[in-house]
């Protein structure tokens, strides 16, 4: 039988060797490939942020991150197999819309994951601003004049989405102003903006910034998401100026599954927060129409919370329910 002071000797050793060991490995990370998945298509800009930050913290890193796509079923087929489908080791990462993450719940019956709980945020990226207009044809200038034109012909506009929380958005702005606008569902988004632009079909509709930019003067814009006026709508109201509730914007980060090591962790937000400081990566972003607005793990996840309780509380003053 061992001594008393023999056995403690060798749950010391043993100690040292497993705290040496995860010391190791913490030290030895990244030692393979690393995955960015993309939830949707290439060219979106999920996509471009991950192929335009991934190779920055490759460097910090000193392994490579390659972006691969996984699209399909509103962004579920990606979402879940960063959940649920592959190790919690830090070798996965994930690009998020934080409206699309948080709405999934709120239309898809039968989710397989928590978008709370088992897709923490890594780094808040940036928040992208939501526009709401109307095709240039209209005869209404401002978001007032719109109103007036619906409260005097009740159900004879429209408007339109291509997503949950684009949906949500506009429900908000016609439930403050007291309109009855009849609401056109689109599968997909280039056919909703083609019908937004050309005024026929919907008369009224929010888009994200960069693609309202690219219509030009094709979309009038009425209103902007934010705290602020900025370039290149600084003549257009933001929904708090017009005394309405406050609407999120497309906030944008990187995600993990939940549980990665806290040494993986820790290395993966200091090269992404480095990413972020780069001038190069500062002249991408703004090329897209977003600023960097890097927010901390705890303050994306207090984001990604409060913008889940938003939405969720509007879909039910809706009556919408998951399918």
């Amino acid at each position: 039988m061992l001594s008393k002071s023999r056995l403690a000797l060798l749950l010391l050793i043993s100690s040292v060797c497993v705290f040496g060991a995860g010391f190791a490995a913490a030290q030895d990370y990244p030692t393979k490939l690393i995955k960015w998945i993309v939830p949707n298509a290439p060219g979106v800009i999920e996509d471009v942020l991950a192929r335009v930050i991934a190779p920055e913290m490759s460097k910090f890193l000193g392994q490579s991150i390659v972006v691969e796509n996984k699209q399909g079923a509103e962004s579920i087929i990606g979402y879940e197999y960063v959940a649920k489908q592959v190790p919690a080791d830090g070798y996965t990462l994930v690009s998020v819309h934080v409206p699309g993450l948080v709405t999934l719940p709120l239309f898809a019956k039968g989710l397989r994951f928590d978008p709370l709980k088992d897709l923490p945020p890594l780094i808040g990226l940036s928040e992208a601003r939501y526009v709401l207009g109307s095709s240039f044809r209209l005869p209404w200038k401002t978001l007032n004049e719109l109103a007036a034109y619906a409260k005097a012909n009740p159900g004879k506009l429209s408007f339109g989405s291509s997503n949950t929380s684009l949906r949500l958005s506009v429900e908000v702005v016609i439930r403050d102003l007291g309109l009855n606008v009849v609401y056109i569902p689109y599968k997909a988004g280039a056919a909703y903006v083609l019908a937004l632009a050309a005024g026929d079909e919907v008369q009224m509709g929010f888009l994200n910034e960069a693609a309202a930019i690219r219509l030009g003067e094709k979309f009038r814009v009425l209103a902007v998401s934010g705290e602020r006026r900025r370039a290149p709508y600084g003549d257009v109201p933001t929904f708090a100026e017009l005394g309405l509730t406050r609407i999120p914007g497309a906030a944008f980060s990187v995600n993990v599954p939940a549980g990665i090591p806290k040494a993986a962790f820790d290395k993966l937000y200091a090269a992404a927060s480095r990413a972020l400081l780069l001038p190069e990566v500062k002249a991408r972003f703004a090329k897209l129409g977003l600023e960097i607005a890097e927010q901390t793990p705890e303050a994306a996840a207090k984001n990604l919370a409060e913008t889940a309780k938003l939405y969720a509380d509007i879909a039910k003053k809706v009556g919408i329910q998951p399918e």
